[in-house]
Order: C-alpha cells, then sequence, then structure tokens
C-alpha cells in the first residue's frame, strides 16, 4: 500500500529500472515474435513450420493412415503435443522453463491465425450515419459525394436463390439424364451378373489371384467392364483384363521423387485416363506422431492408360485423398474429391479430361474428415450426398454449396455410402446404435432384440414401414465406425451395422429433403470397427467387408446374412465390386490380393427360383438414356491398352500373358518396373 508522502516514480523512472533491473527480460519482450516450429524428425531435426490444418480424426476406429490402430488419435493434436514437449537436441532457456500441457482436441478446423501482415484490409466506403439509428446503411464503394442507399423494399425484392426447386430438377433430369440407372440396365453376358446368393446359388472362389506387393486398397472397373484397376500402397496401379484376369499394364509415376500410395481412383467415361489420388510421402523425411514418412501435399493424378504417363497433376489438398469421381454435369467434365483434410474439392476439366479450366473448394467450416460422395439419381448429377464425420451431407455441385446435413448415423464415423436400386421390397426394422450387441440376437426375420432385455426392446422402432413417397425417391446405403468407449477404450459397446436409408425428394420449392431409415444389418461375428472400408451392393444384396479378412452378404428385404466369404487373411478387406454385366465379384484386401468369385447353382429346383423374383419399381421421371447423347468411341479401350503393349519395349512394361493361379507368388503376376 502507498502512503501519502511516499516517493512515487516518474514513467521514465519505471523505464529505467526495468532496464537495469531486468535486460534480458525486456531483450525478450522486445524481440521480434516468430511462427512456432515443429520437429518432425529425430534424425535430422529438420524445422517444420507449424501448419494450419483441421483434426484428422477424434474417435475410435483403426483404418488406414494416421491413427491406424491407436483408437483414433490423430496426427494433428499428436504433432501439437510434441510441439509442447522438448526433444533431443532441443532446449529450454530461462528459469521460467516448464512443461506445457498438450493442446485438447476440439472437433473442426482450428481458427486461422492471421499476424499483422495478413490482416485483411477494411472494406472500402464507409458506413454512413443516419438519424435513424435503428437504419444501416452503407456507402456505396467508388461512389463521389453523396452515394444512393438501398432501401429495405430494395433488399427484400432481391430475387433469392432456390436451394431446391422440383419444376427446375425435373427439367434438368430430363435434359441431362445421369448414368446411374445404367450398371442394372445393363445388358448381361456370359451367363448374366451375379442375381443370388444363398445356399441354392453359393459363390465360388475362382483359381485367379490378382496380387500386389503391399496392401490392396481400392478398385474401379471401366466402363465397359472389360478392366479392373487396383491401387495400392506400392505406389503402382495395376490394370487387368477381366476375362482373363491378366496384368495388361502397370502405371507408376516414375518421375515423383517422393513416396506414392494410391488409395483410389477412377475411369475417365472414354477409359483413355485413370485419375487416381491417395497419400504422398517425403521420402526424407520422418514423423513421429504418424510413425511413417511425413505427409506431404496430396495431388491428384490422371494417367494416360495407354502409355502410361502422367498427363495431369492437379494440386489442392492438404491431406490422404479418400475419394474421386469423374461425373458430367450439363455437359461439362469434372473430378469431385473427399480428403481427410476435411474438404471437398469440385476440379473443372475441359472436353479432354486433362487440362484444368478452374478448382473450387466446397465451403465447410465443420468436417474434420470427408469420405465418400455419391450422386443422387435424378437430379441431373447436380446435387450428391457425402459421407462426412458421423453423419452425411447434402451438397449442390453447381453453387459448391452445402443444402442440408443430416442427423448422426454412427457413433464415431461413417465412412461409405452410396445409392443403389432395390430390387425386393425391405421389411421395415430400424435398429438403433445405442444397442450393444449382446443384445441383439438372429432370427429367421435378421436381428432382433432379445425380449428378455425390455429396455433393449424398447429402443427398437418396430412401427409399420412409412407410406410408399409418391413423389421422387432412392435408397441410400451406409457403413460405419463405433466410438471405442468399453474395456479401456479399445473396444466398442454398438454393434457394427450397415444401413439402409430412402431418401425423399423435396415437392415445394426449397423444401427439405428426408432421409428415412429403413433398416440396420448385424451380425454377432460382424466386425468392421475400422475406417477407410468400403460396401457394395447389386440391389439385393449388401457386401460388408470386415476388419479380419471376411465379407458378410446381407440380404437386404430380410436383413439375414446368406454367405460369408473367408478366404483373405485376418486383415481388412478393404473393398468389393459386382461386374455390372458379368457373372463376377471381386474383393481386394491389405493382404495385397484380388479375390474372384463366381455364383454357382446347385440345384434344378434353384432355377426355376429364379424366376420368380419380381424386381421392385423404383419410382423415377427418367430411366432412358437420351438418344442424343455422346457415345463412347467404338474402338475398345482394351483393344486400345493391348495395341498400345505392343507398340512399346519389353523392358518398359511386360504384360502376363497367363492367368495367376492362387498359389503364386506377387512377383509373378505384376509387371516389371
Amino acid at each position: 500500500m502507498v502512503n501519502p508522502g511516499d516517493y512515487l516514480p516518474s514513467d521514465e523512472d519505471i523505464d529505467v529500472e526495468m532496464l537495469d533491473s531486468d535486460t534480458e527480460l525486456s531483450k525478450v519482450v522486445a524481440a521480434p515474435r516468430k511462427s512456432p516450429v515443429t520437429y518432425d524428425s529425430d534424425s535430422d531435426f529438420e524445422a517444420v513450420p507449424a501448419k494450419r490444418k483441421p483434426a484428422a480424426s477424434k474417435r475410435g476406429g483403426r483404418g488406414r493412415g494416421r491413427g491406424r490402430g491407436r483408437g483414433g488419435a490423430t496426427r494433428s493434436t499428436a504433432k501439437a503435443a510434441a510441439a509442447a514437449t522438448p526433444t533431443e537436441g532441443s532446449e529450454i532457456e530461462g528459469e521460467d522453463a516448464f512443461d506445457a500441457p498438450a493442446p485438447k482436441a476440439r472437433r473442426g478446423r482450428p481458427r486461422k491465425v492471421v499476424d499483422d501482415s495478413e490482416k485483411p484490409k477494411p472494406k472500402r466506403g464507409r458506413k454512413k450515419a443516419a438519424a435513424n439509428e435503428d437504419e444501416d446503411t452503407f456507402e456505396a464503394p467508388g461512389a463521389k459525394g453523396k452515394a444512393r442507399q438501398m432501401t429495405l423494399d430494395e433488399i427484400e425484392a432481391t430475387p433469392k436463390v432456390l436451394t431446391f426447386d422440383p419444376v427446375q430438377n425435373a427439367e434438368l433430369a430430363q435434359t441431362y439424364p445421369d448414368p446411374y440407372w445404367k450398371e442394372l440396365l445393363a445388358e448381361p453376358t456370359d451367363g448374366g451378373r451375379i442375381d443370388l446368393i444363398d445356399e441354392d446359388h453359393p459363390l465360388e472362389l475362382l483359381p485367379y489371384t490378382m496380387t500386389d506387393q503391399l496392401a490392396l486398397t481400392g478398385m474401379a472397373l471401366s466402363p465397359d467392364g472389360t478392366m479392373l484397376a487396383t491401387f495400392g500402397s506400392s505406389g503402382n496401379v495395376h490394370i487387368w483384363d477381366t476375362d482373363t484376369f491378366a496384368c495388361l499394364v502397370t502405371l507408376r509415376d516414375r518421375a515423383e521423387p517422393n513416396i506414392d500410395e494410391f488409395f483410389v481412383g477412377q475411369f475417365t467415361p472414354n477409359s483413355e485416363y485413370l485419375v487416381v489420388g491417395g497419400k504422398l510421402k517425403d521420402r526424407k523425411r520422418w514423423s513421429e506422431a504418424d510413425e511413417d514418412n511425413h505427409i506431404l501435399a496430396c495431388p491428384l493424378k490422371v494417367f494416360n492408360v495407354v502409355t502410361g504417363e502422367v498427363v495431369a497433376r492437379l494440386d489442392g489438398h492438404s491431406e490422404e485423398i479418400l475419394c474421386v469421381k469423374s461425373v458430367v454435369y450439363k455437359g461439362e467434365n469434372y473430378f469431385v474429391t473427399t480428403s481427410q483434410d476435411g474438404y471437398i474439392r469440385r476440379w473443372h476439366m475441359d472436353s479432354s479430361w486433362i487440362v484444368l479450366k478452374d478448382s473450387t473448394e466446397i465451403a465447410d467450416g465443420i468436417t474434420c474428415m470427408v469420405f465418400t460422395v455419391s450422386f443422387i439419381p435424378n437430379t441431373g448429377n447436380r446435387y450428391f450426398i457425402a459421407s462426412t464425420d458421423d453423419h452425411l451431407t447434402l451438397m449442390d455441385l453447381e453453387r459448391c454449396k452445402i443444402v442440408q446435413r443430416f442427423d448422426p448415423i454412427y457413433s464415431s464415423y461413417c465412412d461409405c455410402g452410396k445409392f443403389i436400386e432395390l430390387l425386393e421390397q425391405p421389411v421395415y426394422q430400424a435398429l438403433q446404435p445405442s444397442i450393444a450387441a449382446a443384445d441383439v440376437a438372429e432370427t429367421d426375420e435378421g436381428c432382433a432384440i432379445k425380449s428378455e432385455n425390455s429396455a433393449a426392446a424398447s429402443t427398437l422402432a418396430t412401427a409399420q414401414q412409412p407410406p410408399e413417397p409418391s413423389g421422387l425417391h432412392a435408397y441410400f446405403v451406409t457403413r460405419g465406425v463405433e466410438l471405442l468407449d468399453a474395456e479401456n477404450n479399445t473396444v466398442s459397446s454398438r454393434p457394427n451395422t450397415c444401413t439402409l436409408h430412402r431418401l425423399v425428394y423435396p415437392t415445394e420449392p426449397d423444401g427439405k429433403f428426408v432421409l428415412q431409415e429403413i433398416r440396420r444389418y448385424h451380425h454377432d461375428e460382424y466386425l468392421s470397427n475400422s475406417w477407410l472400408i468400403r460396401i457394395a451392393s447389386n440391389g439385393r444384396y449388401i457386401l460388408a467387408p470386415t476388419l479380419n479378412g471376411q465379407v458378410f452378404v446381407f440380404n437386404i428385404a430380410t436383413g439375414q446374412v446368406t454367405g460369408i466369404l473367408r478366404d483373405h487373411d485376418t486383415i481388412e478387406v478393404r473393398d468389393c465390386k459386382f461386374h455390372p454385366t458379368k457373372n463376377l465379384l471381386f474383393t481386394c484386401s491389405d493382404d495385397g490380393t484380388v479375390k474372384v468369385y463366381r455364383s454357382t447353382i446347385r440345384s434344378a429346383q434353384a432355377v426355376a427360383s429364379t424366376s420368380d423374383v419380381a424386381m421392385v419399381g423404383v419410382v423415377t421421371d427418367v430411366q432412358t438414356e437420351d438418344p442424343e447423347s455422346p457415345k463412347t468411341a467404338a474402338v475398345s479401350p482394351l483393344a486400345l491398352i493391348k495395341d498400345g503393349i505392343e507398340s512399346m519395349a519389353v523392358g518398359e512394361i511386360a504384360p502376363v500373358s497367363e492367368p495367376a493361379s492362387a498359389t503364386q507368388q506377387p512377383d509373378d503376376v505384376m509387371s516389371a518396373e
């Protein structure tokens, strides 16, 4: 306490005394601020500026990429914690050195830090003071003298852009029919596509195994079904003949100095190019947070399937690319990609698919991870649904805007979703995710709640199926990962399930889409709590891979398990594909193999049963192809590749001439680099 009459030093005296008494402290205070750095490697201690990127994951489940097998540890939060802890070779000076606590993980993107040099410039123009405090007017920028003010009536009279207009959508769908219906309406070959999978129609494993040196993460069929492309951690893209199962060509970016890992890809409509995406890792730097090489910004690469060259490289995503789609909207070509960085990006390409016109990022600001996208049928490819975090998000491709978010479906991630055309009407039974696995029993009708557990039974929605919508609607299937909340956060108390939804389109301008849950599919042995796993469907069954090398076959109508495939090693099965026209089914796994199956018939009675199954009609305005729409080139893409291989040197690409047997080693079926 200061007493009257005590000497009080002036401001100048205070400054002098501080400098004299604590010169070092004043130097620290006066020193310019530096951006924080993290030491991403213990070997070379190379300083890396901290990146502003969203947390990749905050929930449980195993998966490829960061956080694998650690219950959802995130790269961003781990790097932040490592930055707060002194590493070998680093030193904290001063007497007040302390261990900074690890930052708390948060959902969504971190707030952007803007220094003085990056502060946004003030808007031009000025706010004009008005006598009426309630009126807020703004003077037009660049105007001389008194600017004209917009009145409230003029603002309200500005035409509003409709988010969804049923009339405009019908015109768009009629003018630009989407290719969604082509998969099931295509003419079957070689005995027809796989239709039934049960005791009378079991799946038979064919003696052909397509292999790679490392894990295989995804597959893609060419539009005509003659080629199958596989993507994996080796950085190679193999293209296989679906008739002979021989490797036609191996694609690799030989000019890339860093490490490529490809997760996903898709052929362009004419099958001339293949666009791929995945992970790009620094060859010379290790990341302790990822327990892998440091992850760089991940580009999208476009290969010419005949020459094997990379003809385009599209940069924009800062982390792994998890999905890529090629789509034609209003006669213009687009790629749509999703990423672990939480963004969806639209790439506007020219007519050749290799020249970028512009790239637009869909504004979000909330999503941590985006997994898959699927375009809504009969909307002219304008609207699509994305699997984002634990829920689904409906988006507008034209305006690059979010139209609607739906409620969470799973407690951790919804990592796969796709539209299907139902062949049988399902039995309505919505199984809530709060039901523990111990409370679920298998019956002849599929999953049911044990009657002795009344509390769990109350959570089962047994109401009658909602009435069939009179307007446009489509069916959508999802799968997801549940939160690790039991046994010291090592397992989930919720069962893994797949879910069938019905999306009902609005009938009024700017109306809301309605997502109805029809039923869930579960089995006690269905263990699939690992993200980056994709399901498949032929309209009658759902193929659901697991983390222990199995693939469950769920009947969509009844919920029964009609088959289980157990031919992969006890490791994640990542993807599965029904061939749209042939009696073939493909599965790929982290064991580096692709298994090929076909449907067989055991008894003569089963043959007659196939004619008794009626197809469920799906309400749609457009199910036929526009006769004036452009056609695929007359020359077969498969013939182009074979001709290209013959014209190349044998040392560059060596196609496999004979089908690989199941006992052959990976080197026997891979092309020489």
